[in-house]
């Protein structure tokens, strides 16, 4: 999947205006459906992001984890824009500032996680396995 075959994609549907790309269960929905009700929800490109990869490409996003306190490779850092308004908050985690071989090796099996940070395979009513 690329940037453009999203765009291509994301053009061809916005026609339908009746189309809305809600991903059950997660927060940026809630967002966005905020937003739609405001008339704002065309500030919430990730929303159809998220529609596109997870639902129509069965895509996941691969991240490495630098380890304990190193840092995140990506984070919010809150600038003037679109939802932070005037206000400049700063990045809300530090940033990882030296590179590690951990970033290299990727399991063979890498666990992919929901949305909400369980891996896949969870059991979500029954939380009995966690203890």
């Amino acid at each position: 999947m690329s940037w453009r075959q999203f765009e291509d994609w994301f053009y061809e549907v916005d026609v339908n205006s009746s189309f809305v790309p809600l991903v059950d269960g997660i927060l940026p929905t809630e967002w966005f459906v905020s937003e739609r009700q405001a008339g704002r929800e065309r500030t919430l490109w990730e929303q159809w992001h998220i529609y596109f990869t997870t639902t129509l490409q069965r895509q996941y996003t691969v991240l490495a984890n630098p380890g304990p306190r190193a840092g995140l490779l990506a984070v919010n850092r809150h600038e003037k824009g679109l939802h932070d308004g005037n206000v400049v908050v700063g990045a809300t985690q530090a940033l990882c500032t030296e590179w590690t071989s951990r970033l290299d090796n990727l399991p063979l099996e890498v666990v992919k996680l929901g949305y909400d940070g369980l891996p896949l395979n969870h059991n979500h009513t029954d939380d009995s396995s966690n203890n």
